[in-house]
């Protein structure tokens, strides 16, 4: 029993441990004497001197047209418990070597990147409604005038006035034709605007950084929106609606 237990404790099953346990008492048997001996299933007991062969722990051979299984020196033990060493030695070390890929990828994952798609005309509806559930309190936007205006023309409940309603302080980006008399749009609360005209730069899409997304939706033929959450890809978005925010104040316009 003490036998069984420690066999147990250096990895063996309960079962793998009763009957190399038996098998040491009597150094060599066939699977129905096993069987007899611990109580085990024949079937059961070939299966587990097959395992046991596999690990070098017992060999076989043919007696009497029998198969009879024989008990090797019990320093196998100690070699199977090496080459498992080594082994689990060998996976630590392959374990390091991708540590860095599976911790970049924690990081990737650990980033839940929300996506949205929109289409047709109710697009400026869905987009000032994810807007307005963010309850940011700061915009910043980038959008062709013209082209806003030619889709999304003033209106009573206009969706720019709902944005007055909430206070919520804007940096606009505006591109349009300066060949032509700006369109009048609203002003909106704490709305700060550069100005870059579109022959220089024809931007037929409305780009806008609220909370930690940004929203993009193309202004040209089709109507179709996209909101990206993802603060990495939102950050490096970001650094170039800064970049040309800090450019436009090299342009000049009389109004």
């Amino acid at each position: 029993m003490f036998l069984v237990k420690n066999l147990q404790d250096l990895g063996l099953t309960d079962k793998e441990a009763k009957v190399y346990a038996s098998l040491s008492e009597v150094k060599e048997a066939t699977p129905q004497q096993l069987a007899v001996r611990t109580g085990i299933n024949r079937a059961t007991s070939y299966v587990i001197l097959e395992n046991l062969l596999k690990r070098g722990l017992v060999k076989s051979a043919m007696k009497q047209k029998k198969l009879h299984y024989i008990l090797e020196s019990p320093a196998q033990i100690i070699n199977l418990l090496e080459k498992q060493k080594k082994e689990i030695e060998d996976r630590i070390n392959q374990a390091k070597v991708i540590l860095p890929e599976l911790d970049m990828l924690e990081k990737l994952t650990s980033q839940r990147t929300d996506v949205k798609f929109f289409e047709g005309h109710k697009v400026a509806q869905l987009m000032q409604k994810e807007i307005a559930s963010s309850k940011a309190d700061s915009i910043d936007e980038m959008y062709n005038l013209n082209m806003a205006l030619q889709y999304f023309p003033l209106a009573h409940n206009d969706h720019r006035k709902a944005l007055y309603r909430k206070k919520i302080k804007i940096r606009s980006l505006v591109v349009f034709d300066s060949k032509e008399v700006l369109p009048r749009a609203p002003q909106l609360w704490h709305e700060e605007k550069r100005y870059l005209p579109s022959d220089k730069f024809p931007l037929s899409a409305e780009i806008v950084f609220f909370k930690d997304k940004i929203l993009i939706a193309s202004l040209k033929d089709d109507l179709i929106g996209l909101i990206i959450g993802n603060k990495a890809i939102v950050n490096g978005f970001k650094i170039m609606f800064e970049l040309a925010w800090q450019g436009a104040e090299s342009y000049k316009f009389e109004f």
